[in-house]
């Protein structure tokens, strides 16, 4: 008896295996770039009155968050330092260092300046 390796699959066959090993090649390499996209791609949405978009970004730091804000893209008034909220400082603080690649604290306003600028 021959072994099954040696054995001779007729054309139909050997063509199936070939797409069907296309199909986990790609696969595989969807499944390996879809973390590295996650961690190194994000994203923010412009809030003006008549034209919101949808701003991709490649991050300057790997993180797991996709979705970012940017609050000084907006129809409003620009904020001081003082008179950001803890949330709103927060946001701040994330966006500046995954987009720009500043890392602050926010305790001056010049540090908030360079975030609003870039």
């Amino acid at each position: 008896m021959t072994p099954t390796s040696c054995v001779e699959l007729p054309n139909g066959y050997r063509d199936s295996a070939r797409i069907l090993m296309s199909v986990r090649a790609i696969l595989l390499g969807a499944a390996l770039a879809l973390p590295v996209l996650w961690l190194n791609v994000g994203f923010y949405t412009t809030r003006f009155a008549e034209d919101n978009r949808i701003v991709c970004f490649i991050k300057k730091y790997p993180a797991l968050q996709m979705r970012f804000e940017n609050i000084f893209l907006t129809d409003q008034d620009e904020k001081a330092l003082d008179r950001l909220s803890d949330e709103e400082r927060r946001v701040v603080i994330e966006y500046c260092k995954y987009r720009l690649g500043i890392a602050t604290e926010l305790n001056t306003q010049d540090e908030l300046n360079a975030c609003k600028t870039m």
